[in-house]
């Protein structure tokens, strides 16, 4: 009678158990990576959004508007920015806030070339100086460079454009 039991021993258990263990923690760090590469991918889309509403509002309501990534008219977090428009037009200093990101994703760090940190469109829809601007937005899974041509055209590169 002893060939006619079924089930499966101890040791067979073990082994499948320790595979499932493996192939779960490989799962679950591939998971992780991604998860930090949608979270760069959703704050370099909020942030080209955010440009192109600066330019959009810069035209449609013939004010300034900029992007301040540091030095603003009200204080933010390290890694956020700030939608703001001119608050008087002959006073090149004043400005108020219009719409605050301080929701970006935790490791998401943001750089720009631009000196002073603002991205300013005038009310023709054109940044500041004449070459336009490259902010840097990234993070342990990657990089993304976002380019402001002097035209306004904003534009995305997955690593340097």
């Amino acid at each position: 009678m002893r060939g006619d039991q079924r089930g499966i021993t101890f040791a067979e258990l073990l082994v499948v158990i320790t595979l499932l263990l493996i192939f779960g923690g490989v799962a679950a760090s591939s998971t992780f990576g991604l998860i930090e590469a949608y979270r760069l991918r959703v704050a370099v889309w909020e942030f080209v959004g955010d440009l192109r509403l600066a330019r959009q509002r810069a035209v449609s309501t013939q004010v300034r508007h900029r992007i301040c990534l540091f030095g603003c008219s009200i204080s933010i977090p390290g890694a956020a920015y700030i939608l703001e428009r001119e608050g008087n037009p002959l006073d090149p200093t004043s400005w108020s806030p219009d719409v605050a990101r301080t929701d970006l994703a935790e490791g998401v760090v943001i750089t720009t070339n631009v000196a002073g940190g603002k991205i300013t469109f005038n009310t023709k829809g054109e940044p500041s100086g004449s070459l336009g601007s490259t902010s840097t937005l990234a993070n342990g899974s990657g990089i993304y460079q976002v380019t402001v041509a002097s035209t306004g055209r904003v534009r995305v590169c997955r690593g340097t454009c």
